[in-house]
């Protein structure tokens, strides 16, 4: 009677499974066809006449009348956490109600079904043998029961695991993308602000970082929502940022660019590296600095690659606390 089932079924079988009428009778089939193996050993070895009319007439339409309650009606609310006296008491109220059901099957079956359709007379009320029959019904309902009841909660746990896993993927993608928004504000004002010195002191080379801007821009609008971009996109991007970058600092920096191996090989996730660049460029070309330098080393290889940036920032300056970009991007790793 599960809901969820795997996709790796053939799309026809699936959709023919997730039909709630298909998966319940062949549940009842399955309880069916294991109570009547359960008889073949004592019909085999002392000739116990096989109890197969009974099956569909008694046993059936007793777990049906009860199985059903139980699973949508007192289970759901067991499972909510009531007190445990009403919990003791509903279940009290529901045993009565399945003795009750299974001597009126029994009963049914006995007088009704057995004389009309096989010509059975009905036996002795109270016999040891008609005890027999209705204590026999009745744990085979019972033991139906513990069967469905274990099917709905491992159904509702797999459901309820799947819900969760669901969620936290939602959850995961959407903290993505507020780390992604929260790069993108420091990103497009470090550009602004690049752009806006080289326009007030009419250089020449403004119009060049108007077309380095545009093409940041488009990638920050066509690329950065995905989830993955070729690092040769990539790097295309962070050498657009260090070509702004020069615009504005002009000689007062020296920048090494190395980017070596297959590029083309390996995908990563959009302005993942970027909060590298920003911090070199910010601690590592202040005015305080006499000679200001940035070297950055990509070296793509075919189980990785590595990403190395030095700058000019003094060994024994004090400790830098991590800011927001490498808390966002050790967040989205």
């Amino acid at each position: 009677m599960s809901r969820s089932l795997t996709p790796t079924l053939p799309p026809w079988l699936l959709s023919w499974l997730n039909r709630r009428v298909v998966r319940h009778g062949l549940f009842w089939a399955t309880a069916l066809g294991l109570n009547f193996l359960i008889q073949l050993p004592g019909h085999f070895i002392v000739g116990t006449k096989l109890y197969v009319w009974g099956l569909l007439f008694n046993q059936l339409p007793a777990s049906l009348l009860t199985i059903y309650p139980l699973l949508y009606g007192l289970l759901p609310r067991l499972l909510r956490g009531r007190p445990l006296p009403l919990t003791l008491a509903l279940l009290a109220g529901w045993l009565l109600f399945t003795v009750a059901v299974t001597g009126l099957t029994r009963t049914f079956f006995d007088f009704v079904v057995q004389p009309r359709l096989f010509g059975i007379p009905p036996g002795r009320p109270f016999s040891n043998a008609e005890y027999f029959n209705l204590s026999y019904t009745w744990f085979i309902l019972m033991a139906t029961a513990g069967g469905a009841v274990a099917v709905k909660v491992v159904n509702g746990w797999y459901e309820q695991r799947q819900l969760s896993e669901r969620l936290r993927q939602q959850q995961l993608h959407a903290e993505l993308q507020l780390l992604k928004a929260q790069l993108q504000p420091a990103f497009l004002f470090s550009t602004l602000h690049t752009l806006g010195t080289l326009t007030a002191a009419k250089s020449a080379q403004a119009p060049g970082a108007v077309l380095l801007l545009a093409d940041l821009l488009r990638y920050l609008l066509y690329e950065s929502p995905q989830d993955a971009v070729p690092l040769a996109d990539e790097v295309a991007m962070l050498r657009d940022y260090v070509a702004l970058e020069q615009l504005r600092l002009g000689t007062r920096v020296e920048v090494s660019l190395n980017f070596s191996g297959d590029l083309a090989a390996h995908r990563i996730a959009p302005l993942l590296l970027l909060p590298f660049l920003e911090n070199a460029f910010r601690h590592g070309t202040g005015a305080g600095l006499d000679c200001a330098w940035v070297s950055i080393d990509l070296v793509a290889r075919p189980a990785g690659l590595t990403f190395k940036i030095i700058n000019s920032q003094p060994p024994t300056a004090p400790a830098l606390r991590e800011g927001p970009g490498l808390r966002a991007v050790r967040q989205r790793l």
